[in-house]
């Protein structure tokens, strides 16, 4: 097989705006391509995970709270909340560094 010598050694002439317009386009058309067929696939595969999913989750008991776990969890969010509107009106006595 030999090579095209001419291939290698253009002339200046040879770069021309058009041919550059042509690869810039052909290049944008093999990468839209190749985006949107990773993504056919990628929704196919989830597409096909989320049916078996869904099949999982029915087969999960709900959960069940009882009371004491709730008050329990209530008690949290209420002494959250309590130190939350004391910073609010004390502020913390930590020394500023910037006086």
């Amino acid at each position: 097989m030999r090579l095209n010598k001419s291939f290698f050694h253009r002339q200046v002439s040879d770069f021309t705006p058009d041919r550059d317009w042509r690869f810039l386009f052909g290049g944008f058309l093999i990468l839209t391509i190749a985006v949107l067929a990773v993504s056919v696939y990628l929704y196919d595969r989830l597409d096909s995970l989320e049916v078996v999913s869904q099949a999982r989750m029915t087969a999960i008991s709900p959960i069940r709270l009882d009371q004491a776990g709730l008050d329990k969890a209530v008690a949290a969010l209420e002494e959250k909340k309590n130190r939350f509107e004391t910073l609010l009106t004390t502020p913390p006595a930590i020394v500023d560094p910037s006086h």
